[in-house]
């Protein structure tokens, strides 16, 4: 598939033309140009200028590309009038219906699949009449009379009813995995969730902590459900938890689709500590901007977990580049734990192992008497629902130098 990836830079917004790239060529896209034009105000009809709309169809028609990537989000005007001018077997999308496509290729469970669904409808659900005048437009006469409200009424009665089963479907997701977080509280292991923006290396800790194989290194969005596992950090059975990864979160990510990755969010939402994973190695100005966003997200979802921020990958970084990006972290997570590590390398595990503990200590001293004799008594239970597997000792995560 040929495309063409575009950005109008506006002062206000930093530039996602690379992220827009990486992410339409790690699901197959062939770039063959990436068009930049830099404005005060995004133009009324095709955000970008007409003058650079004639340069685009230009390159289109020579290159014979068949989709356009906009790394802004468009409203369904705009997509339409772009279709028309650059000929209407040419697709338009912009950074959300891209990023849910990337969802799409990597979705492996039932519910991923019935997520991205649902945020796909939910995000093109306006562009119905838009749709339905443009191919009124392009000679197919749609309904009675053509195009106007009695085929879009039809769509759109349609479109919420598809809405409202996968709704009902992922509810339902949602009961079951309500009765498994019980169980294991009833069972009395804590839950750790993994958090933080894509390619931030949660997965890669994930995988040396629980001694799992899950494919990393392969873009954005290699995770796209919970994958939970039994964990323990010492000899002691007091030292078992749960840890959780999780989809990473993303700049800007718009609120459509947020809302349809909630049954997701909610095991970060749940969990009783959240290891909130930042890249070190980014751009102050970066980190600034995805501390906010996170901090932001984890608002909106009412995580009230306790909170430990893992600067990682120290081991591509400077000593004042990284003290650096903790005074950032540390501005807006006031009062929580960092730990610098780094999750390939093994760097400092021991420290956030050390971390961990103590808030799951702390968490049995505040649970109370009942919560207590559960957590004494893990050993001799059985009936455990969760898929587990012994992690390797304390002494094998702080001293393991390969690739996890």
């Amino acid at each position: 598939m040929r495309a063409v990836v575009v950005e109008c830079k506006l002062p206000s917004l930093p530039s996602r033309a690379d992220e827009a790239k990486s992410m339409a060529e790690n699901i197959g896209y062939d770039v063959v140009d990436v068009v930049v034009q830099r404005r005060k105000s995004d133009h009324h009809s095709y955000f970008i200028g007409p003058g650079k709309v004639e340069e685009l169809k230009e390159i289109v028609d020579a290159n014979e590309v068949e989709t356009v990537i906009f790394t802004n989000t468009l409203p369904s005007s705009q997509v339409f009038k772009l279709q028309q001018r650059l000929g209407g077997e040419v697709r338009v999308i912009d950074r959300n219906l891209l990023i849910l496509e990337v969802f799409d290729k990597r979705a492996m469970t039932k519910e991923a699949k019935l997520q991205i669904k649902l945020a796909k409808l939910k995000y093109t659900l306006s562009w119905g009449r838009e749709f339905i005048k443009l191919r009124g437009i392009m000679g197919e006469q749609v309904g009675w009379m053509g195009p106007g409200d009695y085929p879009f009424q039809e769509y759109y009665r349609a479109a919420r009813s598809r809405i409202s089963r996968l709704e009902a479907e992922l509810r339902d997701l949602d009961r079951k995995k309500e009765i498994a977080r019980a169980r294991r509280r009833e069972l009395g292991f804590p839950m750790v969730a993994l958090a933080g923006y894509t390619q931030a290396g949660k997965t890669t800790l994930f995988n040396r902590l629980a001694s799992e194989t899950k494919r990393v290194g392969l873009g954005p969005f290699t995770t796209l459900s919970t994958f939970a596992r039994k964990v323990r950090i010492g000899a002691s059975r007091g030292s078992e938890f749960i840890m959780i990864d999780s989809i990473g979160f993303i700049e800007d990510m718009h609120p459509t689709i947020v809302k349809a990755f909630t049954a997701t969010l909610g095991e970060i939402a749940h969990s009783d500590v959240i290891l909130l994973f930042v890249d070190a190695s980014e751009e102050i100005s970066v980190i600034a901007r995805q501390c906010s966003s996170m901090d932001k997200i984890l608002r909106e979802i009412e995580a009230d977990a306790q909170i430990i921020v893992c600067a990682n990958k120290i081991d591509l970084v400077q000593q004042q580049k990284l003290e650096s990006a903790i005074d950032v972290i540390r501005e807006r997570f006031i009062g929580t734990t960092i730990v610098p590590i780094s999750a390939l390398k093994g760097e400092n595990l021991d420290k956030l192992f050390e971390a961990v503990s103590a808030r799951i200590n702390d968490m049995k001293l505040s649970a109370g008497p009942r919560r207590q004799l559960a957590l004494n008594e893990v050993s001799t239970r059985s009936g455990f629902t969760e898929q587990s597997r012994p992690a390797p000792s304390l002494e094998r995560h702080v001293n393991a130098g390969d690739d996890a």
